[in-house]
């Protein structure tokens, strides 16, 4: 007999979970993007060198400070607009916090994701931000 924990392990990675692992991957994908795009520490800071010292620029610095909370957010919303995403007479707050919770899931995924990447010896970065080729001899 399994355990409580084996079989919700085991229902996790059904199909029927489609919307929960596509929110995680579009929130992985878009939390890469403006962290490393939108949200720059260069728009944050008047002086990146200075940090804090050098000044803010409000928006940017709290986009920049509150990166962490983006998906999980995010996912509230997305749950707002859809409800019941797995068809099983949800209400409105079961459907926030499944989103939510991709979200969250969202945050580790694309470290565990990058991990495993490394291992394999591939390097994980978005369009752009390859190195450039080094010049002949």
């Amino acid at each position: 007999m399994e355990s409580a924990f084996d079989q919700f392990v085991s229902s996790m990675f059904t199909l029927d979970r489609w919307p929960f692992w596509s929110a995680v991957l579009v929130f992985m994908v878009i939390g890469q993007f403006t962290s490393k795009r939108l949200f720059t520490r260069e728009r944050a800071y008047v002086d990146p060198a200075k940090g804090l010292a050098g000044g803010t620029r409000p928006f940017w610095y709290w986009g920049r400070e509150t990166l962490v909370v983006h998906p999980i957010v995010a996912g509230m919303v997305l749950g707002l607009l859809w409800r019941d995403p797995e068809g099983a007479s949800w209400k409105l707050a079961p459907s926030m916090m499944y989103f939510a919770a991709a979200g969250a899931v969202s945050l580790l995924g694309w470290v565990v994701v990058r991990g495993i990447a490394k291992k394999r010896g591939v390097k994980l970065s978005l369009p752009g931000d390859s190195d450039r080729p080094s010049h002949g001899p």
